[in-house]
């Protein structure tokens, strides 16, 4: 499976997706929804602020082409790397450094397949429900409830076990130190 930016640019290859996902996942909390307001991308939220993510081991990614595209944003210093690209403004994905876990936004995926979602089904969770906007027809975890836990403890702790937080194309060798310098929004 291959994501990619909007205009194409930068191109990255999932080595074993869809079998290590636990599947399209939303987030509606308040930090997804300022980091697209942020970069001006908030056609990327659903009705309700949230956020579409398919997780992937970071292990897994390989970047094709469009490295020097990459942008890493943060919204504290101490929160995620969220990386967009320069080229179209596309956001990419989230990570913390040594963490078993990139949440892909799924504008890459459809950027690259538009039938994409459809064929992983339907979202298996919501979370933060307490900062969606307006009153959505369907459940949100006011957090993170314990159905949204298993949907995707098995794949932390799998990726944990198995090392696939090492190796990331976004971080150095130290597996700690962004490719790119981050910039504060």
């Amino acid at each position: 499976m291959q994501v990619r930016c909007d205009c194409g640019a930068f191109q990255a290859e999932l080595t074993n997706f869809p079998n290590h996902t636990p599947g399209r996942l939303m987030c509606y909390c308040s930090d997804c929804q300022r980091y697209l307001e942020k970069l001006g991308r908030q056609d990327l939220l659903d009705a309700f602020g949230g956020t579409e993510v398919i997780p992937v081991y970071p292990s897994e990614i390989r970047i094709i082409k469009g490295q020097e595209q990459l942008v890493c944003n943060q919204l504290s210093p101490d929160g995620l790397f969220r990386w967009s690209t320069r080229c179209c403004n596309a956001p990419v994905g989230n990570i913390r450094a040594k963490f078993p876990w990139f949440g892909i936004l799924c504008n890459a995926y459809l950027a690259a397949d538009p039938d994409c979602l459809e064929r992983l089904g339907p979202v298996r969770s919501r979370i933060y429900g307490r900062d969606a906007k307006g009153a959505p027809p369907f459940h949100i975890s006011q957090k993170i409830g314990f159905k949204d836990m298993l949907t995707v403890l098995p794949f932390l702790v799998r990726g944990g076990f198995g090392g696939k937080s090492k190796n990331s194309p976004f971080f150095k060798a130290d597996n700690v130190s962004p490719i790119v310098p981050p910039r504060l929004l």
